[in-house]
């Protein structure tokens, strides 16, 4: 597969053009524990590769005397050149091709990690394989989801034959009717401590004395009494409470005792 880019590649010459060789890799300890790499000598270490070409300027200038890493400045050919580096662990050449009047045309990219020779993907293909391992992890994250929620969907297709009790509690409490509940310890004891902190709070806020009820106490009319009686009657167990503060001159010591309405909800 050839591989081209850049302006005018479509004049670079069939014979330019870069092979495949992406699943290609490339070492030799011997050299590099004769010489290792720099700066200097990197060129000469790729040359012996699979990667190289051998009708580039660099061999060309080689062969007139000329380091790899200086090729000729004119002329229209493959040149390699050092693009980047890390040295001595990471370098990377640049394979390119220069026309006559002085356009280039990059072909392929080359990295030489830790001695290894590998030859650069194209940006769509290491899009296209990050994508692809996306999609992999992906579908491993559902599948596993998938199996984490089975237990579940099992639940509620067990739970399926008690659709019919549940929209009877349902329709129960849509009407408004009362549904018995079960009287537990621990209900019974949140019960009482709500109503010991309603006393409490009226025990330190009492609740104010109507005003029809002082109005009729002052006029002393024929109606107090029965105001007086009527009025503690609206709840049934602070009749006594009230008769009792009604005879010692309306003063009563504590709370108000709390409206059966009241102590039924709580």
């Amino acid at each position: 597969m050839a591989v081209t880019s850049g302006a005018g590649a479509g004049d670079v010459p069939s014979s330019a053009c870069t092979e495949d060789l992406l699943g290609v890799s490339w070492r030799d300890d011997m050299w590099l524990t004769a010489f290792g790499l720099h700066h200097g000598n990197v060129l000469d270490y790729f040359a012996l590769s699979p990667f190289y070409d051998r009708q580039c300027n660099n061999e060309r200038g080689m062969m007139a005397g000329k380091p790899r890493s200086q090729p000729p400045a004119m002329g229209e050919g493959v040149e390699y050149l050092l693009a980047d580096s890390q040295p001595p662990h990471l370098f990377i050449l640049r394979k390119m091709y220069r026309h006559a009047l002085g356009a280039i045309t990059t072909l392929a990219f080359y990295y030489i990690l830790d001695g290894s020779i590998y030859q650069a993907p194209p940006l769509q293909a290491a899009l296209l394989a990050r994508m692809q391992r996306c999609i992999f992890c992906i579908k491993g994250a559902f599948k596993d989801m998938q199996q984490d929620l089975s237990p579940l969907s099992q639940l509620v297709a067990a739970q399926a034959g008690q659709g019919q009790q549940q929209s009877a509690l349902d329709r129960e409490l849509a009407a408004g009717r009362d549904v018995a509940r079960p009287v537990t310890a621990a209900y019974r004891e949140q019960q009482q401590r709500v109503e010991a902190n309603v006393r409490h709070v009226l025990r330190q806020f009492p609740l104010p004395v109507p005003t029809v009820l002082l109005e009729a106490e002052a006029g002393g009319g024929p109606g107090a009494p029965s105001q007086l009686q009527d009025a503690p009657a609206m709840d049934g167990t602070g009749g006594a409470a009230a008769h009792a503060g009604a005879a010692t001159g309306g003063a009563a010591t504590g709370p108000p005792p709390l409206p059966s309405a009241v102590a039924s909800g709580l």
